[in-house]
């Protein structure tokens, strides 16, 4: 009988260990999965610029905002300077091609910008004709969501919508 009854403090102490567990996975999952960003960099719904280089997707960047009106300031000066960033983990970084091209190893490059809505629909493309990155920069993103934070800076003799 004292065996019995020990089995069944036993059973309903395991018992609250369980929905004790359960109540802590539920708080610590809740608040991930209400947020619209994903940790470690990865990107949510948003509005995004996929880069292209000579075939290679570099992944999505930031919307460029002004990308229209630069192709009209574009007539009246001989370049224009066009500024990409984004969070990042797991896309291939611009490092190597513009450090690269920094050091004058290579010429000017067509860069191909793809504007994408929340849903991931192509709405735009432009093409940053005989393109040079004129600087390139990269640091530790946010340390809530992980990841680096890459900004690159091309000079640009003509852009294209198409």
């Amino acid at each position: 009988m004292r065996l019995l009854r020990k089995l069944n403090l036993d059973h309903s102490s395991s018992r609250k260990v369980r929905v004790a567990n359960l109540l802590l996975l539920a708080f610590l999952l809740v608040p991930i999965a209400a947020t619209q960003r994903l940790p470690a960099g990865f990107s949510g719904k948003a509005s995004r610029m996929v880069v292209e280089i000579e075939g290679v997707s570099y992944g999505a960047f930031s919307p460029v905002a002004s990308i229209d009106s630069l192709v009209d300031s574009l007539e009246s000066s001989e370049h224009a300077r066009v500024e990409l960033s984004r969070d990042f983990v797991t896309d291939p970084s611009l490092y190597l091609w513009a450090n690269s091209l920094m050091r004058g190893n290579t010429g000017l490059k067509d860069v191909t910008l793809i504007s994408e809505n929340a849903d991931g629909v192509e709405v735009a493309r432009h093409m940053l004709r005989m393109s040079q990155p004129v600087a390139w920069t990269v640091e530790a993103g946010n340390p809530e969501v992980g990841g680096l934070h890459e900004k690159v800076v091309f000079a640009v003799q003509r852009i294209e919508r198409r």
